[in-house]
């Protein structure tokens, strides 16, 4: 799903923002804290909640956090104060109303001319969903992985998934602690199904086959 609010829309899947259909620069970290406050509009989150959750077993400064609030806020032009707030000596707690863009089923008929579709793909991480792309999707803690996991277990490229030919196939880039397909450790390709249990380093994903032909309608948060 995609949230939008004021003149922006956010896709956690692209990792794409967008102000009135331009896109505005994030570093990776502040596209985690962003869709952070989009998951929990209103709620006023702690530092301590914060860092457990965009800096996992890092040491991280209280001027580390400022800075990253900071720069998210002057991503968001004039209004960035108003979107979101500081809670003195608690935390901080995102104010601007949102509205969410959720997927729902049509008719691939009309989408497609009735012309077969290959099924789409996803990773699923708790609330992060990364859609894989035709071709090589990599896996590991360079920052310009198609799914980037910041620990120090995970190999700059760990490993890959790649979609072809309507299937989608999952490998160890020869990794220092190896990848897991449901619970074994893989020593070549392995194909993947739908609902099927990736471990690399301290996170488990799912593996989805999305139905083609998706439109979005939109809901208030």
């Amino acid at each position: 799903m995609a949230y939008r609010f004021g003149p922006f829309l956010y896709d956690p899947v692209s990792h794409g923002l967008l102000r009135d259909g331009e896109e505005v620069s994030l570093t990776h970290k502040g596209r985690e804290l962003l869709l952070l406050f989009l998951h929990n509009p209103g709620r006023l989150l702690t530092r301590e909640q914060i860092v457990a959750k965009i800096w996992p077993d890092v040491a991280v400064t209280d001027d580390a956090l400022r800075f990253q609030v900071a720069e998210l806020r002057k991503a968001f032009g004039e209004k960035g104060d108003a979107f979101i707030s500081t809670i003195r000596r608690e935390g901080y707690r995102w104010e601007a109303p949102l509205r969410v863009a959720a997927d729902r089923p049509v008719r691939v008929a009309e989408e497609t001319g009735g012309k077969r579709v290959e099924p789409r793909y996803r990773l699923v991480l708790d609330t992060r969903e990364i859609q894989l792309l035709e071709g090589e999707n990599v896996v590991g803690r360079d920052p310009d992985a198609a799914l980037w996991i910041d620990h120090p277990s995970v190999s700059r490229r760990h490993a890959r998934i790649v979609v072809a030919g309507g299937k989608a196939m999952l490998e160890d880039l020869e990794s220092k602690n190896g990848t897991h397909l449901n619970g074994k450790k893989i020593d070549r390709r392995a194909a993947l199904s739908d609902g099927d249990e990736v471990r690399i380093g301290p996170e488990v994903m799912v593996f989805r086959t999305v139905s083609p032909g998706t439109t979005r309608t939109e809901r208030q948060i």
